[in-house]
């Protein structure tokens, strides 16, 4: 359902993530690396995603480590 962040940088994989989940609504494109998770924060609203039980980004000081949480919760 998700692309996994394996040999991806932030951004190519923080684009492909919209794309993955545009089925779910619609969401923004990453404008800034250093602001993920602010980015990150739009995919807990639940109409969004609801359902699933999606990683807060604030709980993770590494975007990957969310992501692959996210991914984990999502497949």
């Amino acid at each position: 359902m998700l692309t996994l962040p394996t040999n991806m940088s932030l951004k190519d994989w923080a684009d492909q993530a919209v794309l993955d989940l545009s089925d779910f609504g619609s969401f923004s494109k990453l404008q800034n690396p250093d602001l993920w998770q602010d980015w990150a924060i739009q995919f807990l609203s639940p109409i969004s995603l609801g359902g699933f039980t999606i990683p807060v980004p604030y709980d993770f000081g590494d975007w990957r480590e969310w992501a692959d949480r996210l991914c984990g919760e999502l497949a």
